[in-house]
Order: C-alpha cells, then structure tokens, then sequence
C-alpha cells in the first residue's frame, strides 16, 4: 500500500527526532543544578561518567560515608531533579523519542534493542545508553514499565498500555512456530508463519496486532533470539547463537551458499563478530578436517556436505558420478559433472581418468568403471 502525506510527515519528523537524540546534553543540563557531589554520585551510580557503574559502598568508600547515606544522597539528588522548574520541557523531547519507538514497536523492546533504535541515527556510546536508562529508570519510572530479565523475558520497558500476559502469548506462538519449522527463519518467513498458524484464534490479542509489535515482543523472549544475519531461531540452536568454532563456520557457509577457502571463512566469522573470540585459519582448518559436514572440494576450499557434495578425491568422485549415472560417460561430461563437486583443474580429472585400475575408456571414447562388462557402443547416426 503506497505510504501517505501524513506517513511521510510522521516518519521525516521521527527521523529528525532520532537525528537530534542527545539523552547526555539533557541529563548534563539537569544535573548543572546539582552539588558537585550529588551530581558526583549520581553519575558514579549510574555510570554517567564514561565508566563501569558503582555500588552504594564503592562510592561510599570514595566520600567516607556509610551506603546508606549514598543511597539518601542519591534518593534526594533525584527527587530535586525531578522538582525543577524546567524539568519536564527538560525531558520532553527525549520522552517523546522513546514513546514513539516503543509505540512502532507494539510498546514495548528488550532494552538493547530499544537503545539500537534510539541510536540509529545519533551517536551511539556508553553514557549515551546510561543516560538513557538513568532518565526512564529513575526520571520516568512513572512513564515506562520496566521488566527484569527473568526465565521467560529479557530486560526490557514497554509502556503501561502493554500487558506481560499478550507479550508472553505472542512470544509461545513465535516459539511454536519456529521449534515446528526446526529451522532459522527471515523475518518476513516468521510472520508469515505465524499469520497464517493463528489467523483464526487472535481474538484475545486483537486480530490489529502489527508485524512491528510481534517482532518487538519476540526481542523480549529468552527463548528466541535472532543470528548475524537476521534470522529467527530458538536461543539454544548454535545456527542462532553460535558459541562453538564448527558453528560458526556452518553459519557463515550456509549463508554465503558456495564454497570458501578457509582462510575466507576465518576473516568472515571475525568480521562478522559472534562474540570476542578471535577465529584462526588454522583453527577454522582443523575444524574443517576434522568435521565431516564439510567436505574438501579445492585446494583449502571447503563446501557443506547437506550441499550434495561427497567426500573422497577426484577418482572418487569420478566413481560416484559413473555409479549414480549407470552408464558410460564421455569425458566432457564427467568433467561437467566432477567439477560441480569439485573445484579442481580439468586437466588433474583427466589425469584420474587414465587410472586403469579405476576406469576404462572404451573404443568410442566414453568412460565405464573398471571391470564393467562393455556396452555396445554410443548411437551416433542421430537416428
């Protein structure tokens, strides 16, 4: 459906929302009406200083005072932000940006995935996330709900509108979806699924459910979560969360669907950045070895086994070839065939063919197995 004027308003004034989203110039404006040390503590508590975020006894060490008189300082410092003349044309704009994301989104994200939206088009750093937690956490805690992570939901904020019970609801069905496909799904694949699973029983969810806030409320489940490259998939499959090297490298095959030289395979697992660990050709090689989904198809060149590749070397996969045909083949269509196992030089398939302990090459030029009765002759009359 063709977007219209209003969209295209609505959507240019968010994305200028999100252009000027600057949560650490508010919180520094706020915080100039402070005590050196209440503003002190108060980024030191919520790591507003560029660093990690302290304990109640940590800053506590730091000013010779007890936990709990920290705690009162930091309870009074933002009971006095909150009472400010200016504090409400202070966070306006910054409540708006988060309100309207959350609203795109069903009302409510994980909270990772609402700082990735916030900051798509603003500068994206620590104190710029901190910010942002200590304003909705402890400015608007009446405006936002907050969720704990827990065994069924991730960290996250939603609005008040937006009850855990029809998040939880949506995320069993994604969950019942995916754990039947057995397999990642695309984003479009997902809801799809799913739309077409429940399109007769969504009368307790409201049938007007958008595709953005049942992709919003997966973000919350611990059981789904999405790979590198988008796709959906139970938390426990390694093609989604992939922490073992032999997942990584299955990941990055299946998705580039051709074979790759493991050099190749090792620079993409590091670009691509599963986790902090770094991946060494000779590691990913030994894995490789090592591993018989992955077959040898090249000199260092390695392609999935699921792909209808078949282990062994070229006189093996000449073998294979002539067996699965059944008949005699001419020597350019066994090398047609071998080479889409195998990425090899023609001239290393026509040096296996001459093995005559494997092969034999009949009168008419075609090749058979060895100690294959010979057939008569190809018809080359074109009758």
């Amino acid at each position: 459906m063709e977007e219209s004027i209003l969209d295209k308003v609505i959507s240019s004034k968010q994305s200028q929302e999100l252009r000027e989203f600057n949560p650490p110039e508010v919180v520094a404006s706020l915080f100039k009406q402070l005590s050196n040390k209440e503003e002190d503590i108060l980024r030191r508590r919520y790591g507003l200083n560029g660093k990690e975020k302290q304990t109640l006894e940590e800053i506590g060490q730091v000013y010779q005072l007890t936990r709990e008189r920290i705690r009162q300082i930091e309870s009074t410092s933002v009971k006095k932000i909150r009472q400010l003349k200016n504090f409400h044309n202070s966070v306006e704009p910054i409540e708006h940006t988060i309100k309207a994301v959350l609203e795109q989104n069903g009302g409510a994200l994980a909270k990772e995935k609402l700082m990735d939206q916030l900051f798509e088009m603003s500068t994206d750093s620590p104190i710029s996330r901190q910010s942002v937690a200590f304003i909705i956490s402890r400015l608007l805690n009446d405006v936002f709900m907050s969720q704990s992570a827990s065994g069924s939901f991730r960290a996250s904020w939603r609005l008040p509108s937006v009850s855990l019970e029809r998040i939880r609801i949506v995320n069993e069905r994604c969950f019942e979806v995916i754990s039947k496909s057995g397999q990642p799904l695309s984003e479009s694949a997902l809801l799809k699924q799913y739309r077409a699973a429940f399109r007769d029983d969504s009368a307790e969810l409201d049938t007007g459910l958008s595709d953005h806030a049942i992709l919003g409320y997966v973000t919350l489940s611990q059981k789904i979560s999405r790979n590198p490259f988008g796709d959906y998939g139970l938390t426990e499959w390694g093609t989604i969360v992939p922490k073992r090297m032999n997942d990584k490298i299955y990941l990055v095959l299946k998705k580039e669907g051709k074979p790759m030289h493991f050099t190749k395979i090792a620079e993409q697992i590091n670009k691509i950045g599963f986790d902090k660990r770094q991946a060494y050709p000779p590691t990913v090689h030994n894995e490789l070895i090592l591993n018989d989904r992955y077959v040898l198809v090249g000199r260092g060149i390695y392609a999935l086994k699921e792909w209808g590749y078949k282990p062994g070397v070229v006189a093996d996969v000449i073998g294979e070839v002539l067996k699965k045909v059944g008949e005699p083949l001419s020597r350019q269509e066994i090398v047609k065939r071998v080479l889409e196992q195998r990425m090899v030089k023609r001239n290393t398939i026509h040096l296996a063919l001459t093995d005559q302990k494997q092969f034999t090459k009949l009168p008419d030029g075609r090749y058979q197995l060895a100690n294959h009765d010979t057939p008569p002759p190809a018809d080359t009359s074109g009758e």
